[in-house]
């Protein structure tokens, strides 16, 4: 009977494996996180005081510590195994929650729930439920059992502070109180919240996992920069139409130098560094390690991070005014940098045993900077950061030059054993949130069937921008400097075009740059940036140099109808945004650069590890995935907490959870099986239909569904969004988002697997049929039977596919690298 019972419970959860690196869910939490940062950066540029500011360091602290408890839960058991992904989807629903509160953490709006409470008992719930999921997982350990049960202990301290605080807040208590001292009840419940995760240790009964550990908190700093760089974007706010200027692209291009400068110093060299120091101690040791400099000592630098985001849309958001910065917006500025910086120095010292080299002389020219930055305008204030933190690079490079290089030759064993995706391809793909918010934002904003093929024409174009270097990185699997500095650059100019996609067929203001022509002279620009790099990889294979040609040729005529589109409407009379002869030149630009895969041959272009490849377009999907949360959550961001906005937002979870399981349960994996056991011209014909095209198919459905969920959302905080049914354009985008994401799904698996799955083509009928019944219904009615009816449907061909889903989770032989 027990050792019934134990395989039960193996089957149900199953623990993670030394080599086991970090699961996409686990990703998808993260990019749930992205959204409550970003809350956190509104919630103090909202109010850029000291008050403010100390806010958001405090909203800071309990969402990383919330974070905290699913690293180390996630270290222990898979979560994307068993009944996990159910559990863990329900969580990130009140983590979802939670961050959709977070503008009323301690400001109640009136006309709804009281949001302090909301947000408290959120984040308790969220608290709980991990240390809940490692209890039940524990049970056959006495030893991690214990450890859990002294987890509780500063949870049951900090929360009966945290729900005074709330109910302080929320007037539910007829108590007059002064705001700083409820900051202080909250701030005494994060003490010890902190300080018993020292007494009571990390939540885990073994040995760290040193891989997934690490690679979990590279994650975390990584969400981190991709909030940075979706701050610079919202500076503007989402779907502006504001002039874009030359200053402002000037500030973009500044802040992007400093962004990846800071990404370079973490990645480059103490992310290796930090893992090599924890495989050197076993046990209690290494468990210590990993809570001192990665649990406490990663806080400071992720804060360091949201400080800078909030200093950069401050500054971005100011260029153009001669006036310098105010006090407040360049501490967070310089400030936020100073504080990334100390913390990883103490990172350093605490893994490395080491401080000084490039990370130390920055600090000091950054306090002697301050005084300078204070007197300038925005521009120039950030001009002179972006020119401090380049020091530390050139630093490492010159003065520090011997030392670096003896560090850098220390960390090859990590260096080279590092699989999976590059920190620089991800740095890359999560500008590309920023993107989809903004193409969700433009078919937001002219609801209409032209606002539709505007917002997937941009879609289309951006898709191929990511695609080409896609596969670029099969062949660019290096993370050498130069490399660097390509994806950094083209993440810039991507950013750019993501900023001018509000206007990117019409610009309507008569000053500053004209939009479609920024938008296609920076897509100009990433394609040479990529076939730039392409021909420099190539060196030595004429043949793909001549494949290389033909591509470019593609390339600068699909540039050229773009450039034709920004100019030639203009020159013939027809403005506006619904100009025909631009949408035509648009779709046959779309048209060269699609129809350029039939053009070389692509035999030519070798796939080399299929692992990585699926992996690749695996996390675009996530990103897609994370968009449509954040812009979700962005739909409400300014509405009062209501019952129906928690109801709706925990039903949009679903649905993405729904979207996630259908594609990543086994489809993703029999994918990736498909490619691997292909060869030859065969693998990169599979390669070029199955992801290249038939991916775009579903990231279409995924941000078409992000614009009908924003919609309902958008609703749901009025009373007569109960009676009243969506707008017909929102609806037809919600259903024929999921219904085009099915589509794409299927297509995917009989591409792969040469067969077509009759439960999928039910379910899409079965959706397609429910379009004009739920018409009428209340928004949240629809996405309630839109929600139960896929669930459903997946359960069903969770039991029919059970077997398969076995056979496919068999572990892979290890692939040969490049």
């Amino acid at each position: 009977m027990a050792s019934g019972r134990s395989r039960g419970l193996s089957d149900r959860f199953q623990m993670v494996a030394e080599s086991g690196g970090v699961t996409r869910l686990e990703l998808f939490l993260d990019l749930v996180f992205v959204y409550a940062f970003l809350n956190v950066t509104s919630v103090a540029a909202a109010h850029p005081d000291l008050f403010g500011i100390v806010r958001g360091l405090l909203l800071l602290a309990l969402l990383w510590w919330c974070w905290v408890s699913y690293a180390w839960l996630s270290n222990s058991i898979r979560l994307d195994r068993g009944i996990m992904p159910m559990v863990a989807f329900g969580l990130i629903a009140i983590i979802f929650v939670v961050g959709v509160a977070i503008q009323e953490a301690f400001v109640d709006r009136p006309g709804g729930l009281p949001g302090p409470l909301i947000f408290v008992l959120g984040y308790l719930a969220a608290r709980a439920g991990a240390l809940a999921v490692a209890m039940i997982c524990a049970r056959s350990d006495p030893v991690s059992r214990q450890r859990v049960r002294r987890g509780w202990l500063p949870l049951f301290g900090a929360a009966p502070l945290l729900l005074l605080a709330a109910l302080l807040a929320s007037r539910l208590i007829d108590v007059e109180i002064h705001p700083w001292a409820r900051l202080g009840l909250v701030l005494l419940a994060i003490l010890i919240e902190y300080r018993g995760g020292i007494l009571t240790g990390a939540v885990g009964g073994r040995d760290i996992p040193v891989r997934h550990w690490v690679e979990r908190h590279s994650l975390i700093v990584m969400v981190a920069f991709g909030e940075t760089i979706i701050s610079v974007g919202v500076s503007r706010g989402i779907g502006s139409t504001a002039p874009i200027t030359w200053p402002l692209v000037a500030a973009i291009l500044l802040s992007m130098s400093v962004v990846g400068v800071l990404w370079w110093t973490y990645f480059d060299l103490a992310r290796f560094a930090a893992e090599l120091a924890l495989e050197r101690v076993s046990g209690a040791a290494r468990i210590r390690l990993a809570r001192n400099a990665y649990s406490f000592l990663h806080l400071p630098m992720i804060g360091g991070l949201i400080l800078l985001s909030l200093g950069l849309e401050k500054a971005v958001g100011a260029v153009g005014e001669p006036a310098p910065l105010p006090a407040l917006s360049l501490l967070a500025l310089y400030g936020g940098v100073i504080l990334y910086l100390v913390g990883l120095l103490a990172f350093e010292g605490r893994t490395m045993h080491i401080v000084g080299r490039g990370p130390l002389l920055g600090l000091v020219l950054l306090a002697l900077g301050i005084p300078v930055a204070a007197q300038v305008p925005a521009l120039a204030a950030l001009a002179i950061l972006a020119g401090l933190v380049a020091v530390l690079v050139l630093a490492d490079r010159t003065v520090f030059r011997d030392r670096h290089q003896v560090l850098h030759r220390a960390i090859q064993p990590a260096v080279q054993r590092a699989v999976g995706v590059a920190p620089k391809e991800l740095f890359f793909d999560l500008v590309f949130v920023y993107a989809f918010i903004q193409v969700t934002s433009l078919m937001a904003a002219d609801p209409t069937w032209h606002g539709l093929v505007r917002g997937l024409a941009v879609l289309a174009v951006l898709w191929w921008a990511w695609n080409v270097f896609a596969w670029l990185s099969t062949a660019l699997r290096t993370d050498e400097p130069g490399a660097r500095l390509v994806y950094v650059a083209v993440a810039a100019n991507i950013l750019i075009i993501a900023i001018a996609i509000p206007v990117a067929f019409y610009d309507p203001s008569p000053v500053g740059l004209y939009g479609p022509l920024i938008f296609a002279t920076c897509y100009g620009v990433v394609r040479l940036l990529h076939l730039g790099s392409f021909w420099v990889v190539a060196r030595g294979n004429p043949g793909l140099r001549r494949q290389l040609l033909l591509l470019a040729l593609a390339a600068g005529l699909a540039t050229l109808l773009l450039l034709s589109a920004a100019l030639l409407p203009e020159l013939v009379g027809a403005r506006g945004p619904y100009s025909p002869l631009r949408i035509a030149l648009w779709l046959a630009a779309i048209a060269v650069d699609y129809s350029s895969r039939y053009l070389v041959k692509v035999s030519q272009w070798q796939i080399s590890s299929a692992s990585h490849w699926a992996e690749r377009y695996g996390l675009i999907v996530i990103v897609a995935l994370g968009e449509a949360i954040i812009a979700t959550g962005r739909a409400i961001a300014d509405q009062p907490i209501s019952g129906l906005v928690v109801i709706g937002a925990i039903l949009g979870t679903a649905l993405v959870g729904t979207l996630w399981w259908t594609y990543f349960d086994i489809d993703a994996i029999a994918g990736e099986r498909a490619v691997e056991t292909a060869a030859g011209g065969d693998r990169s014909r599979l390669a070029a239909d199955a992801y290249t095209f038939l991916h775009l198919i579903m990231v279409a459905g995924i941000v078409l569904v992000a614009l009908g969920l924003g919609q309902t959302l958008a609703l749901a905080h009025r009373r007569p969004g109960l009676a009243a049914g969506l707008p017909t354009l929102a609806h037809l985008a919600l259903y024929g988002g999921v219904i085009l994401y099915l589509i794409g799904d299927q297509a995917f698996w009989w591409r792969t697997q040469h067969r077509m799955r009759w439960i999928r083509g039910i379910t899409t009928l079965v959706f397609v049929a429910l379009v004009p019944l739920a018409a009428p219904w209340a928004g949240l009615v629809g996405l309630a039977v839109l929600v139960t009816v896929a669930i459903i449907f997946l359960i069903v061909e969770a039991v029919r596919t059970a077997q398969l889903r076995r056979v496919l989770r068999e572990p892979l032989v290890p692939e040969a690298g490049p």
